[in-house]
């Protein structure tokens, strides 16, 4: 006998209330099956929102070029809406935000040091390695026509100079100059130079310090001090807006390396999707290309549409960026220059610069 024929006499023997329990319970299986396809559908055509900090000279890049060129691929890809908020400050700020609860998707910070503070903040997951998405080389910017004659870090010691410096309290930036003002010195061996010393001596013409390297080029572009040293990009954007200044680009200097990271202990499932996809972005043609347009150097294509870096001072050769923080911000700057500071306008007297 076939199945339908055993199923039909089943049937017949069944009494009424056994057949309305039967067919109850199919009813029931497929009302979830039903509610499981409508909730599936749901959440794949809802909209997915991602909050991204990132330090301050990256608001262009990201603003206006990487966010939604990316928005408008991801649209396209899986017919979902997708909104990117950005929040931009100095770097090390921002990651303190982050681990006092600030609810950043992704982070981009200046250097791999602040995604170690995340790490110990029990924010991002120790076995997430953060990417280096782009890289700018530090630069000394002074008045239009160089005046002063500056070519190398060490000249900036000249005691008839006023300098602006970024805070390395807060800024990315601030420490990035002080590895390039301490290592080229320091690798300098044709003249007897204590980098130590050296770098005491450039802080103290150091007059105005601002929270951030952003705020450091508005000091400047306001007429404010003879140099700063900051990232090539920033001084870039500056010329293209037609800002009366000159850019030194050293010999030697240091490459600053720009760093993207998952925040694990914020991102949702659902997030986490993007954010993959939007970290992989920034590595890709069109991202490097973006950067580019934007006076960063990529990572991941060739460009000839940047001067050339004669010597770059390695992470290697400074014992790694840990242990440069740990030595020269920790411990010389913190110790033997913050203290003898004698500056003209702090850090308090223009927090609006660093927003």
């Amino acid at each position: 006998m076939s199945e339908q024929g055993v199923f039909k006499k089943e049937w017949k023997g069944m009494t009424l209330q056994t057949r309305a329990s039967w067919i109850l319970g199919v009813a029931a299986v497929l009302a979830l099956l039903l509610f499981y396809c409508l909730s599936v559908f749901s959440h794949n055509r809802k909209s997915v929102n991602l909050v991204i900090y990132a330090y301050s000279t990256q608001e262009e890049v990201l603003s206006q070029g990487i966010f939604p060129r990316f928005e408008k691929l991801w649209e396209s890809t899986y017919g979902r809406d997708l909104t990117i908020e950005g929040i931009f400050g100095p770097s090390l700020t921002l990651a303190g935000q982050i681990v006092l609860g600030a609810p950043a998707d992704v982070a981009i910070l200046s250097d791999k040091q602040h995604v170690t503070y995340l790490k110990l903040g029990k924010m991002v997951q120790e076995n997430n390695q953060p990417l280096v998405v782009c890289k700018t080389p530090m630069v000394i910017v002074t008045r239009p026509g160089n005046p002063k004659g500056i070519r190398y870090f060490m000249d900036l010691e000249n005691p008839d100079l006023q300098l602006i410096h970024a805070d390395p309290r807060s800024s990315g930036a601030g420490a990035w100059a002080i590895f390039a003002e301490y290592g080229c010195s320091k690798v300098d061996t044709t003249k007897e130079v204590d980098a130590e010393e050296l770098l005491i001596s450039i802080w103290k013409n150091v007059k105005i310090m601002a929270p951030s390297a952003r705020a450091s080029l508005m000091l400047f572009e306001s007429g404010v001090g003879d140099a700063l040293v900051t990232y090539e990009q920033d001084a870039r954007l500056a010329l293209a807006r037609h800002v009366d200044l000159s850019i030194v680009i050293p010999p030697c200097t240091v490459m600053a390396e720009p760093v993207a990271v998952i925040v694990d202990k914020n991102v949702t499932r659902d997030e986490r999707s993007a954010a993959n996809e939007f970290m992989q972005y920034l590595l890709s043609e069109e991202g490097q290309n973006t950067f580019i347009q934007y006076q960063l150097r990529p990572v991941t294509v060739s460009t000839d549409l940047f001067p050339e870096v004669v010597q770059i001072v390695t992470e290697e050769y400074l014992g790694g960026w840990s242990e440069a923080h740990q030595e020269l911000i920790e411990g010389v700057w913190k110790n033997k220059i913050e203290p003898n500071l004698h500056l003209e306008l702090g850090i308090d007297s223009i927090q609006v610069y660093g927003e």
